[in-house]
């Protein structure tokens, strides 16, 4: 479904998550950096210890968009929702609603946050409940209570697929969003992390897969990269830049053309600063020789 048709525009944009300064932190000359890279889109993180009300996101969003730069994303730190204690669930859904209406102060409209799990020290790693029934229905209940309050405010609540989680799968992701049944609720989708050993070199596949299942529902895309690493018996996958592994982005790039919405392409996890420039020019030469370009602006 997602690869019909010509080649076109996209109608999402770049955005750069690496290396942004924490939100209360975000100058004049941040704008002016990311204008200098090439972005017009950054990704910002909402975090306990950042005190910060809506009229200060309301003045980031001005000072940003005087110099052309849009908020992409803004991730939700500390707000895992599915965790063995009943009380750390709550916090996390009451953080969220706290911070719906400052990530529209910021004018953005996707809010990431943790899908969590049943591990006790951390909610991304592994466990045996992580994949149960019960796991996915205390998502969804947890989304459900914050579907009608992202919804007042024009934002979308998205959980972020990771292969250890709950959220570990396009198939549980489909169950997610026919379990909350509204608005409000989206999915970040990132190849990269729900890659599977067996299908490491047939990515493209499982790509088209997710975007005719859940394509219209994705509100944003993470640009990693994933390798095998060379270990006898056991396989390790390891996470790289894009560019740098063998994710299928020609493939990747055309379903995303087709998203829906003010959708973003958001490179993160780089480790070394000249990784930018790297990651930027091989996802635009992989648009290019697609037929594909990007929209530039912030509007």
């Amino acid at each position: 479904m997602y690869l019909r048709g010509p080649p076109h525009s996209f109608t999402m944009r770049l955005c750069l998550d690496s290396f942004v300064p924490p939100l209360n932190r975000i100058t004049l000359g941040t704008a002016l950096w990311v204008r200098e890279l090439g972005f017009r889109m950054i990704g910002v993180d909402l975090e306990s210890w950042i005190d910060i009300d809506e009229g200060g996101c309301r003045s980031i969003k001005n000072l940003l968009i005087a110099e052309g730069i849009g908020i992409g994303q803004v991730w939700s730190v500390d707000t895992p929702l599915v965790r063995p204690d009943p009380g750390e669930r709550a916090r996390s859904v009451a953080r969220l609603m706290e911070r719906i209406p400052l990530v529209a102060a910021l004018g953005c409209r996707v809010l990431l946050t943790e899908p969590g799990g049943y591990h006790p020290e951390n909610g991304r790693y592994p466990h045996p409940m992580n994949h149960t029934d019960e796991a996915l229905d205390t998502l969804v209940n947890q989304m459900r209570r914050l579907s009608a309050r992202a919804m007042e405010h024009d934002v979308v609540v998205a959980p972020e697929m990771s292969l250890l989680s709950v959220l570990s799968s396009v198939e549980r992701v489909e169950q997610m969003l026919n379990g909350i049944g509204n608005g409000g609720v989206g999915v970040n989708y990132d190849p990269a992390n729900i890659t599977e050993p067996r299908w490491l070199y047939e990515t493209g596949t499982q790509i088209r897969e997710a975007f005719d299942r859940i394509g219209d529902r994705i509100v944003n895309a993470h640009a990693k990269d994933v390798v095998a690493r060379e270990v006898p018996q056991l396989v390790h996958l390891d996470e790289v830049p894009a560019g740098e592994g063998v994710l299928d982005y020609p493939t990747f790039l055309k379903c995303l053309s087709r998203v829906p919405g003010q959708t973003c392409l958001v490179v993160e996890h780089l480790s070394d600063y000249g990784e930018i420039t790297e990651v930027k020019r091989f996802l635009e030469t992989t648009a290019r020789q697609q037929g594909l370009t990007w929209k530039d602006d912030s509007g």
